[in-house]
């Protein structure tokens, strides 16, 4: 059957290199930076987290021998790696205008246009993974419910590290010490990892608060010009890296619109709380690809070509199984500073 396989472009060393393309090409998103992907060669895989103690040397004599440091504690957790996929249907028009184009143009602009519902099926997959990724950091799990496939895995952020500010003592009142809140926030932080988180995440809701709050606008005017309501996003930066804050970092989009694949309507996937304020550090885990069948039995994602005759169609499909690990849960702090 003369549909798309035979053709080179279709065939499996140029689809490997167009999803090595897609990838690289691909910029780097802000879960990227906190959650960088990685490879397993199991199905089934387990790894640890590991709540690190700090140590401080003490002081010995001369031929005394060094004290030895506990081992730290090491908890081991199961998961399974997820399948993911989509393929994209070239119907029997479009076989018929791809084999019958009067031209080498024609042609290849059919081709092109083949092709690129290749890197949609990539940039697809990719999106999912960098939702997966964005859901574990900003909620602590990953949770999936759709045609039969259920996913719930709670990466198991330490109590301490979830704090939900209540009505009337919240970020919604102007006077309300948000500083103070940050502060020991960050202290809790460090006395858990030892170091300060890198970034705090907020939504844009999130930021504008703090941008009005008259907490920070007297910080940043003085008492002076008491006629100031608001301060700019660069006086806030000044004012919490005045007292020593990690910097924050707006997330612009806290959701994505995509088309439900089962139902053809759109669906709005929330990926990050709009009240929730998120404190990060790079290592705090990674994203997985495991091995599949179609990847030649090897982590990574594949992207394939094959024809159909019953019903004639040829079918472009991408496949790739991962996960989100969150290696060290003690990395991450949630606090949701008012109610939405």
């Amino acid at each position: 059957m003369a549909g798309i396989t035979h053709l080179i472009e279709f065939q499996e060393p140029a689809l490997r290199g167009l999803v090595d393309a897609t990838v690289e090409e691909r910029v780097p998103s802000l879960a990227d930076r906190f959650m960088p992907d990685d490879q397993v060669f199991s199905t089934t895989f387990a790894y640890d987290i590991i709540q690190r103690s700090n140590h401080i040397a003490a002081m010995i004599g001369y031929g005394a021998e060094p004290p030895v440091i506990d081992r730290d504690a090491v908890a081991s957790r199961m998961g399974e790696l997820a399948k993911m996929g989509l393929k994209y249907i070239a119907t029997e028009e479009e076989l018929l205008a791809l084999n019958q184009a009067r031209s080498g143009a024609e042609q290849s602009a059919m081709i092109d246009r083949l092709t690129v519902r290749g890197v949609d099926l990539v940039n697809a997959l990719l999106r999912r993974v960098d939702v997966a990724k964005m859901e574990a950091i900003t909620q602590g799990q990953f949770t999936y419910n759709k045609n039969g496939v259920k996913i719930n895995v709670d990466f198991g952020i330490p109590d301490a590290h979830k704090v939900a500010l209540t009505a009337g003592n919240d970020w919604t009142t102007a006077d309300h010490d948000v500083i103070g809140d940050l502060l020991e926030w960050v202290q809790t932080y460090e006395a858990t990892n030892g170091q300060q988180p890198d970034a705090i995440l907020m939504s844009r809701e999130v930021q504008a608060l703090l941008l009005k709050n008259s907490v920070i606008v007297t910080e940043a005017v003085g008492m002076s010009d008491s006629g100031r309501t608001r301060v700019s996003t660069d006086e806030l930066n000044s004012v919490l890296g005045g007292y020593g804050l990690p910097p924050v970092q707006v997330v612009p989009n806290r959701s994505i619109t995509v088309k439900d694949i089962y139902t053809g309507e759109d669906e709005v996937i929330e990926f990050m709380p709009v009240n929730r304020i998120v404190m990060v550090s790079e290592g705090v885990g990674n994203f997985v690809y495991g091995p599949t069948v179609e990847n030649n039995y090897q982590p990574g994602i594949d992207l394939r070509a094959y024809d159909k005759f019953e019903p004639i169609e040829s079918v472009l499909r991408v496949a790739a199984a991962g996960f989100p690990v969150v290696e060290a849960p003690g990395l991450l702090f949630h606090a949701d500073v008012y109610t939405p």
